[in-house]
C-alpha cells in the first residue's frame, strides 16, 4: 500500500506547535529592577528568544518540505517501476505451435487456447483434395473466437510436399493465439480399407472417488491412460470430421490406424481428469455438450483445451418423451423443432461439425434436421465401426466400457 506523498507525522506537527509557544519574561526580571530597567531587560531577552523561535520554524518548514520533496520522489519511482513492469507483461510473445498460445494485452490478461480440429500432421494422398477442418479457440473473458480464427497457408494436394497451415486468432482486447497444422501430401500410404473405428466414451473417473453407482459408462483413469499410450506410441492417426465424412462418401482416403474419439455428456470427471488426460498424450478428442444444461457455457470456456472440440449432444432433447429405442424425445419432433434444437446448441458450443443423438434415437425427421443444421457427421448408439457407404447423418460408434481390458480395446480399435 502506498503512503500519501509527503504526509508528515502528527507527532511532529504537535510537537512544532509546542516549541512555538513564547516563554515568559515576566517571571525572570530581577525584582530590584526599574520599570523601565525591567522593560529594556525584557527586550533584551525577547530579542533572542524570537530569533529562536524563528530559526526552529524554518528548520521544521524545511524538514516539512524535504519530507514532501522524497514522498513525491518515492510516487514517481513506484509508478515508472509498474509501467517498465507492466510493458514486459505485455510484451511476451510465445513461440508457434500445435497447443495453445498465450500473449497478454495490454489492456487485460487474455489466455486464449487455440487447438485444431483433426490431427496436427495431415496426410492427404497426391492428386486428392486437402480437406481444410480449422481449429477452435477460446478465451475466459471473451468467449468462444471460433468465427475470429484466420487461416492461412497454401495446399498443393497435386503433387508430394510438406506444406503449413497456420491459424490465428486475436481477442478484441488485442490477445492473440496461433497453431500451426503440418500438410503431409504423399504419393502412397497405407490406407483404411474396412472402415473407421469412432469410440464412444462416457465418464472417467479416479480410484479415490469412485462414483456410487458404478457401470460400464465409467472408466477409471489409468485404464484411459493406458488406452491413450497405446495409440500414441503405435501412431495411430485423428482425422477430422472433414475427413471421417469424405472417406464414408468414397472421396477420400485415410491413412491406416485412423480413430476417432468421443465423449458423452461432458461428465465433470472427463472434464477434469480425462481432459488432462489427453493433453498429456497430445490425443484430441470430442466432448458432446447438452447444451441446454445451465452451465454448459460455462463449462465449454471454463474447460477449453487444445485437444477438445466441443460438439453438440443437441440443446434440449436428452429427454424421454418419444416411442422408439430408447424413448428419446426426438421421435416425438418434427423436422423444424428438431433443427431449432440443433441450431440453438450450435450457439452454445460454437461447432457445427458432429452431434451426438441423445440416447442414440434417430428418425428421418432427424437426418433431415441434421443437413437442415449444416452437421458433417451426427453419431448413433449402434456398436459398430463406421463403413464406407453409411449415411453420414446416423452413424455407429464402437462402445468402450470400463470393464474391458487392454488386449480388449486393442481388438476393437485394430483392422
Amino acid at each position: 500500500m502506498r503512503r500519501a506523498p509527503g504526509a508528515a507525522p502528527s507527532a511532529n506537527r504537535h510537537a512544532a506547535t509546542a516549541r512555538r509557544s513564547p516563554s515568559s519574561a515576566a517571571r525572570t526580571q530581577p525584582r530590584c529592577a526599574t520599570a523601565s530597567s525591567a522593560s529594556r531587560v525584557q527586550a533584551r531577552r525577547r530579542a533572542p528568544q524570537a530569533s529562536a523561535r524563528r530559526s526552529s520554524r524554518a528548520t521544521w518548514l524545511f524538514a516539512l518540505g524535504a519530507l514532501a520533496l522524497a514522498g513525491i520522489a518515492l510516487w514517481g519511482v513506484i509508478s515508472l517501476a509498474g509501467a517498465i513492469v507492466g510493458g514486459i507483461t505485455s510484451a511476451v510473445t510465445p513461440s508457434a505451435g500445435d497447443s495453445a498460445i498465450i500473449e497478454d494485452s495490454a489492456a487485460t490478461t487474455s489466455d486464449i487456447v487455440i487447438g485444431l480440429n483433426g490431427d496436427a500432421d495431415t496426410f492427404v494422398l497426391a492428386g486428392e483434395n486437402y480437406l481444410e477442418a480449422g481449429a477452435h479457440a477460446t478465451d475466459p473473458v471473451h468467449g468462444i473466437l471460433n468465427d475470429a480464427i484466420e487461416v492461412t497457408g497454401d495446399v498443393d494436394a497435386s503433387r508430394a510436399g510438406d506444406y503449413t497451415v497456420t491459424y490465428s486468432v486475436a481477442d478484441p482486447d488485442g490477445g492473440t493465439a496461433t497453431a500451426e497444422r503440418h500438410v503431409h501430401v504423399v504419393d502412397e500410404m497405407d490406407t483404411m480399407q474396412t472402415g473407421v473405428p469412432v469410440l464412444m466414451y462416457h465418464y472417467v473417473y479416479t480410484q479415490d472417488a469412485p462414483p456410487e453407482n458404478l457401470n460400464g459408462n465409467y472408466l477409471l483413469d489409468t485404464k484411459l491412460a493406458e488406452q491413450l499410450a497405446y495409440l500414441t506410441e503405435n501412431d495411430f492417426y485423428f482425422p477430422s470430421y472433414q475427413e471421417v465424412r469424405a472417406y464414408l462418401e468414397g472421396t477420400h482416403s485415410l491413412p491406416a490406424k485412423s480413430i476417432v474419439l468421443t465423449f458423452d455428456d461432458g461428465e465433470a470427471g472427463f472434464l477434469s481428469r480425462g481432459i488432462e488426460l489427453l493433453e498429456e498424450y497430445k490425443v484430441p478428442a470430442t466432448s458432446f455438450i447438452i447444451a441446454s444444461e445451465a452451465d454448459a457455457a460455462d463449462r465449454v470456456v471454463a474447460n477449453a483445451s487444445p485437444y477438445v472440440s466441443f460438439q453438440s449432444h443437441s440443446y434440449n432433447m436428452h429427454r424421454a418423451g418419444g416411442t422408439i429405442g430408447h424413448g428419446g424425445i426426438v421421435s416425438a419432433l418434427s423436422r423444424e423443432e428438431i433443427a431449432d434444437d440443433l441450431k440453438q446448441a450450435q450457439a452454445v458450443v460454437g461447432t457445427s461439425e458432429a452431434l451426438a443423438y441423445p440416447y442414440g434415437d434417430v428418425t428421418d425427421d432427424a437426418r433431415a434436421a441434421v443437413d437442415d443444421a449444416g452437421i458433417l457427421c451426427a453419431f448413433t448408439t449402434e456398436n459398430r465401426w463406421a463403413e464406407p457407404g453409411d449415411d453420414v447423418r446416423s452413424l455407429p460408434r464402437v462402445r468402450i466400457s470400463g470393464e474391458y481390458t487392454i488386449d480388449g480395446y486393442k481388438s476393437l480399435v485394430t483392422e
